[in-house]
């Protein structure tokens, strides 16, 4: 047996217990020792405040815990599965670190696996200076009871409108298996949506085997920007989607392919006719550009799936989160798509081709990271004539300068060709657009966003929290291309500030108010605060709502679901 030297593990070795490197041991037990969230010092100083975090949180049940962890007793110890067991805990979002080390026990190892939980506690409000003073109520758990389950509540005042009232459950761990079930349903101050899905992710190279099965349908209005001056018209719009797939892996983890194959079916049904929904009711419109522009189609296809992947993972800490661990994916992935109508498609999807590719690549190290990530989607009918064409991605590349000194620069883009779904990007969209610019009435067919940020670690309060500030500027532009309303923003930026925060302080989740201002005060831009919530270290690229509404519901690159 191979010892591993450090500090920590002298510590264990006096405590009888001596840490050994995985080479094909057997395995004499595995033991699980999950804990809830680490509150530190501020928090423990108050019984009342202790108290109450305590038993509004129940630990991870260690019967989950084990269901994540690739290896079981009379198993050969594997220094790849014990990796893989490790990242695939931490990647579960009610987890914020683990460990999985194997002890010398005789001469077979045994096997200890750490848990600890991020906070479970769901909640959210929103307040107006005028009655009625509470505008909205969130409430929930992200681990209820402690199974890997998240449930929520959504209630939002809808004015003059009914209000809104929206659902979500997602049960990471479906019948005792790492089987995730997702429920989504929303009643919309207009319209309604809900989705509904039940797959086997595709979350390891040592996995043979990933599936999907999802449905769902939506009715909502996409209003198009014209300017400060005029209200919005907007178009309804009913969708219906059903899909299933599956996958194989061909190959041994860290350089295999994945084939599969996958079903399709898309309703798209826009209305004809504009209409401007106003404060007190809607009202039909005459926009000349929307009149008559979209066209009902059902696309009902058969797609083959196909990929490759060399990938190995880093971990680093205090990139994407303040000081927590995160898993960056280094080397290459491709995965693709071709698929063809089937005779019960109708209208403009009647004899399509669809074609898509996603492309990541990754590379560097504990102080310096950089990575890519495209996407790129469309239809071909005929030979030649392309439709409903998608581009989006996001490039980005982090420097550590210290371990409380962070520099990240990145670049996203998006554009839409020829949509059969009515859409606009706009230039100040909640997610994907500058900061500083949502108040602007403008969008148009493509969208290019650079930002540089520059932050600052400033404490971590006893483990309870950590803190952290930073300087931004945001520049970037639409153009109109060929969606309607669209129009040619020119070059805008932003520059602000904001105050991060991670509670506790070694959450994988960041809270942030921004404060951006404008550069270019006009087309109703100007200082803009907003306060976010979210766990960046789950994914590198988080698709913009409004890219993700002109995309198919039915994504096909969707069933690979990398980790």
């Amino acid at each position: 047996m191979t010892l591993i030297a450090s500090a920590p593990l002298a510590l264990a070795a006096q405590q009888g217990r001596t840490q050994v490197r995985c080479a094909g041991q057997v395995i004499s037990d595995v033991i699980i020792r999950a804990q809830g969230p680490s509150y530190g010092a501020v928090f423990a100083r108050s019984r009342l405040v202790g108290g109450v975090l305590s038993r509004l949180h129940t630990t991870t049940a260690p019967s989950v815990i084990r269901s994540f962890v690739l290896m079981k007793p009379g198993d050969r110890c594997s220094a790849l599965l014990r990796e893989e067991s490790e990242r695939i805990l931490r990647a579960m979002p009610f987890i914020a670190e683990a460990s999985v080390t194997a002890y010398a026990d005789g001469e077979a190892v045994r096997i200890e696996v750490i848990t600890i939980d991020e906070p479970a506690i769901v909640a959210g409000a929103g307040v107006s200076g005028a009655a009625p003073f509470l505008t909205g109520l969130t409430l929930g758990s992200a681990n209820v009871g402690g199974n890997a389950v998240y449930a929520s509540l959504q209630w939002r005042d809808g004015d003059f409108y009914r209000d809104a009232l929206a659902f979500r459950y997602r049960n990471y761990q479906l019948w005792g298996r790492p089987y995730q079930l997702q429920l989504r349903a929303a009643q919309r101050e207009l319209g309604n949506d809900w989705e509904m899905n039940v797959s086997a992710p595709f979350l390891t190279d040592v996995q043979r085997t990933g599936w999907l099965v999802s449905g769902g349908g939506s009715d909502e209005f996409v209003r198009f920007a014209r300017g400060a001056d005029l209200p919005p018209p907007a178009l309804a719009v009913q969708r219906q989607f059903v899909d299933a797939g599956l996958l194989g892996r061909i190959g041994p983890p860290g350089f295999l392919g994945l084939v599969g194959a996958q079903f399709s079916l898309e309703d798209t049904d826009p209305e004809s006719q504009p209409v401007v929904v106003t404060d007190s009711g809607i009202f039909h419109d005459t926009t000349g550009a929307l009149t008559d522009r979209y066209s009902q189609a059902r696309s009902v296809r058969l797609n083959a799936l196909l990929g490759f992947r060399r990938i190995r993972f880093l971990r680093v800490s205090g990139f994407d989160a303040l000081s927590a661990p995160q898993d960056f994916r280094t080397g290459i992935e491709v995965g693709t798509t071709v698929g063809t109508s089937l005779g019960m498609s109708q209208g403009a999807a009647r004899s399509e081709r669809y074609l898509g590719a996603n492309l990541y690549t990754g590379a560097g190290g504990a102080s310096m990271f950089a990575a890519v990530e495209a996407v790129v989607q469309g239809r071909l009918d005929g030979e030649t004539e392309w439709h409903d064409v998608l581009s989006h991605g996001r490039a980005a590349w982090y420097v550590k300068v210290h371990p409380r000194h962070l520099i990240t620069a990145d670049l996203s883009w998006a554009r839409v060709h020829d949509s059969r779904v009515p859409v606009q990007l706009a230039l100040g969209a909640r997610h994907g657009g500058l900061r500083g610019y949502e108040g602007a009435h403008i969008g148009g067919g493509s969208r290019l966003v650079g930002r540089l940020e520059e932050r600052w670690r400033v404490g971590a309060f006893g483990g309870s929290a950590g803190a952290a500030l930073s300087l931004f500027t945001d520049i970037g532009a639409v153009s109109a291309g060929d969606v309607p309303l669209g129009r040619n923003s020119g070059v805008r930026q932003s520059i602000g500030v904001a105050l991060i925060l991670a509670v506790p302080a070694r959450s994988q989740r960041m809270w942030r108010v921004d404060v951006a201002m404008p550069l270019q005060r006009r087309d109703g831009a100007g200082l803009e605060v907003r306060l976010s919530s979210e766990d960046r270290t789950r994914r590198f690229w988080r698709v913009p709502s409004d890219i993700a509404h002109a995309r198919e519901r039915v994504l096909p690159e969707s069933v690979f679901r990398w980790p």
